[in-house]
C-alpha cells in the first residue's frame, strides 16, 4: 500500500522522475550559443552542392513538377502531375516547393531547399528536446549524429516527402516527451502544442501516418505505464482542435473540387496500400529495414545495439522511473515493426526511426563520455574497424567491378576517394588517445562521415544518368507554342518540369492490367477519373493521326520503340544514351 501511495504521489507531482534533477535549463546562454553553432555548421554542410546535379527520377521530377504546375495554374487545392489530378499525397509539400519556386525561381537547389530546411529543423529540435530529456551534451551529440546519418542526410538532399514527414513526426514525438518531462507548466504546454502542430503538418504532408505514429507510441507508453491521468495533462481536446485546424481545410476543399477524393485517398492510398500483399513494387523480406538502418545510420550504428540494450535493462529494472527510456524504445520498435509488416518497402520510409536512434546513441555516448575504455565503446570500435576496412577495400577495387555491378565508370573515382578516407580513419583509430574522454573518437567519426557525405554528394552528377535534362534543355529553346511534345510508351518524370509545359503521353490506357502494375501508367490512370484527359493522354492510333498531320511533333522514346516509326517518316533530332528525340518535320520547318 505504501508503495502504491508513493507511486500515485510521484505521478501527480512529476510525470517523469528520473531525469528531472539532471535536466538542464530550457533556455540559457549556452542554449543560444549551441543553436547558433549547430545551425551554422549543419546549414552550411547541407547547402554545399545541393543544386549541383539534375533532378533524380522518378521522385524528384514527379513532386517538383506538381509544385511547378501549382505555380503555373494558380490552383493550390488540387495537385496535378502533367495536368492530371495527383491525389496520392496531401498538399503541404507541394505548397512549400511552390513557395520556393516563387521566391528563388525554378532551380534544382530551390526544389531541394525544403528537404534541407526540414533536415536542419529536425536536428535543431532534436538538440533542444534531448537537452531537456537528458542534458546539454546529449542534445549536442544527438543533433550532430542525426544530421550526419547518411540516410537522413541523403533524404535532406532529395526532393520527395520522406525526410519531411520523418522530421515532422520526429519533432512531434520529441516535443511530446519533452513536454511530459518539463517541470514548468508553461513549457509543458508549449512543447505539447508544438507536438500537435508538428503532427498536423505531418498529416498534411503524407496523410494518416502523421497521427498514427504519435497515437500508437503515446498510447502504448501510457498503457505500459498505467498512467491514464496523463491524458488530462495532454490537452487532448485542444490538440485535436489544432490538428483539425491544420489539416481539415485542405481535405474539405479538395473533396469539394474532386468528389471521389476521400475514398481514393484514405481507402486506396492509405489503408489498402499498407494492407495489400500485391500490386506494389519494391517487395522485400520482413528483415529488410534492419540492414537499411545499420547502413543508413553508419558510423553511429556501431553503438546503436549497445544503446538499445542499456535502455532495455533500465526499463526492465523500473519502467516507471525510466519512463523516458521506455518511450524512446517504443518509438524505435513500433516504427520498425510497422514498416516491416507490408511486403512493399522503400528505403526512405524508415526515416522516422532516425531521430530516436540519434537520441539513443547520443545519450549512450554522453553517459560514457568520461569512460572511453568502456566495454561497449570497445566493441563498437572493433565493429567499426572491421566494417570500414572491408568497405574501403571494396571501394578501392571498384573500377575492376564497375561492369559487373553496372556502375557508371565516372562514379568510381569518388568511390576510391571515399575508400582512402575510410583507410585513413582506420589507421587513425589505432593511434587515437582514449584515456580521458570520447571527444577524440567522436570528432574523428564526425570528420570522417562529413568527408564521405560531401564526396558522395559531389558524385551525384556521375550517378544520375537517367535524367532527361540534357535532351530537354536542348529542345526547349526550339519549341514554339503550337509544337507538341510527346513521350511514346514511356514517361520521363523530369521532362515536364525542364520543359515547363505539359506533355502528351502515349500508352494503352485501356489495358486490363493497369491496376496491378505499380508504375507511372497507373499513377496517371488513377487521376484520369477526376478530369477529361483525352487531349494529352492518348492511345497509339490517335498518336499516328497526329504524327501524320500538319502539326509539328517532337517525340521522346527509347530504342525499344524505334521500330514502330520505321513505317513512317521521322527525323532524329537528338540522342542521349538509349533515348531518342524524334520529329515528324525537318528541323528547319
Amino acid at each position: 500500500m505504501i508503495k502504491q501511495k508513493l507511486r500515485v504521489i510521484q505521478e501527480n507531482q512529476q510525470v517523469l522522475s528520473k531525469n528531472n534533477s539532471n535536466a538542464s535549463p530550457l533556455i540559457s546562454k549556452n542554449t543560444y550559443v549551441d543553436l547558433v553553432y549547430l545551425i551554422l555548421f549543419i546549414g552550411l554542410f547541407y547547402a554545399i552542392w545541393i543544386g549541383s546535379h539534375a533532378l533524380f527520377t522518378p521522385d524528384e521530377g514527379r513532386y517538383s513538377e506538381v509544385a511547378r504546375e501549382m505555380v503555373a495554374s494558380g490552383d493550390y487545392v488540387t495537385p496535378r502531375l502533367n495536368g492530371v489530378a495527383f491525389l496520392d499525397k496531401p498538399a503541404l509539400y507541394y505548397w512549400l516547393q511552390a513557395a520556393a519556386i516563387k521566391l528563388f525561381g525554378l532551380k534544382e537547389w530551390s526544389l531541394r531547399f525544403w528537404p534541407a530546411f526540414m533536415g536542419v529543423l529536425g536536428a535543431v529540435v532534436t538538440y533542444f528536446t534531448a537537452s531537456v530529456l537528458f542534458n546539454r551534451r546529449t542534445g549536442i551529440l544527438s543533433a550532430l549524429i542525426l544530421a550526419t546519418a547518411p540516410l537522413y542526410y541523403g533524404g535532406a538532399h532529395y526532393a520527395n516527402l520522406d525526410l519531411e514527414v520523418a522530421s515532422l513526426i520526429g519533432n512531434s514525438l520529441l516535443c511530446f516527451i519533452a513536454g511530459m518531462q518539463a517541470t514548468s507548466t508553461q513549457w509543458r504546454n508549449r512543447f505539447l502544442f508544438a507536438a500537435y502542430i508538428f503532427s498536423g503538418l505531418a498529416a498534411l504532408t503524407k496523410g494518416l501516418i502523421g497521427i498514427v505514429f504519435p497515437a500508437m507510441i503515446v498510447g502504448a507508453w501510457i498503457l505500459l505505464l498505467n498512467r491514464w491521468a496523463l491524458l488530462k495533462r495532454m490537452h487532448v481536446i485542444a490538440g485535436a482542435v489544432i490538428f483539425l485546424m491544420i489539416t481539415a481545410p485542405w481535405y474539405f476543399l479538395v473533396q469539394k473540387a474532386n468528389p471521389e477524393f476521400l475514398h481514393f485517398f484514405f481507402v486506396t492510398q492509405q489503408v489498402s496500400r499498407f494492407l495489400t500483399t500485391q500490386d506494389f513494387n519494391s517487395k522485400a523480406a520482413i528483415w529488410f529495414y534492419v540492414p537499411v538502418v545499420l547502413a543508413g545510420f553508419f558510423p553511429w550504428s556501431v553503438f546503436l545495439i549497445q544503446a538499445i540494450y542499456k535502455k532495455i535493462k533500465l526499463v526492465l529494472k523500473d519502467r516507471q522511473q525510466f519512463a523516458t527510456e521506455l518511450f524512446l524504445l517504443l518509438w524505435f520498435a513500433i516504427v520498425l515493426v510497422f514498416f516491416s509488416i507490408p511486403l512493399s518497402k522503400t528505403v526512405g520510409y524508415i526515416l522516422p526511426i532516425f531521430p530516436v536512434s540519434a537520441v539513443l546513441v547520443g545519450s549512450y555516448l554522453s553517459d560514457l563520455w568520461n569512460a572511453p575504455q568502456a566495454k561497449g565503446i570497445s566493441k563498437g570500435l572493433v565493429a567499426f574497424e572491421i566494417v570500414i576496412i572491408a568497405v574501403a577495400a571494396f571501394f578501392l577495387v571498384s573500377p575492376r567491378l564497375s561492369v559487373q555491378l553496372e556502375m557508371p565508370m565516372a562514379f568510381t573515382p569518388y568511390l576510391q576517394a571515399m575508400g582512402l578516407v575510410l583507410l585513413a580513419t582506420a589507421a587513425l583509430m589505432l593511434f587515437l588517445p582514449r584515456r580521458v574522454s570520447l571527444l577524440p573518437l567522436f570528432s574523428s567519426f564526425l570528420a570522417m562521415i562529413v568527408a564521405l557525405l560531401l564526396i558522395f554528394l559531389s558524385s551525384a552528377g556521375a550517378i544520375n544518368d537517367k535524367s532527361i535534362k540534357p535532351l530537354a534543355t536542348a529542345l526547349k529553346p526550339t519549341l514554339n507554342a503550337n509544337d507538341e511534345v510527346v513521350t511514346f510508351f514511356r514517361y520521363y518524370q523530369d521532362l515536364p518540369i525542364y520543359l515547363e509545359r505539359r506533355i502528351t503521353i502515349v500508352a494503352d490506357w485501356q489495358a486490363e492490367d493497369i491496376p496491378h502494375n505499380d508504375n507511372w501508367v497507373r499513377e496517371m490512370w488513377y487521376g484520369m477519373v477526376f478530369q477529361d484527359t483525352k487531349d494529352w493522354l492518348i492511345g497509339e492510333n490517335s498518336f499516328w493521326q497526329r504524327w501524320n498531320s500538319p502539326k509539328h511533333l517532337y517525340v521522346i522514346t527509347d530504342a525499344r520503340y524505334l521500330d514502330a516509326f520505321k513505317k513512317h517518316k521521322y527525323y532524329v533530332v537528338g540522342k542521349q544514351n538509349e533515348v531518342f528525340l524524334l520529329s515528324n518535320k525537318p528541323s528547319d520547318s
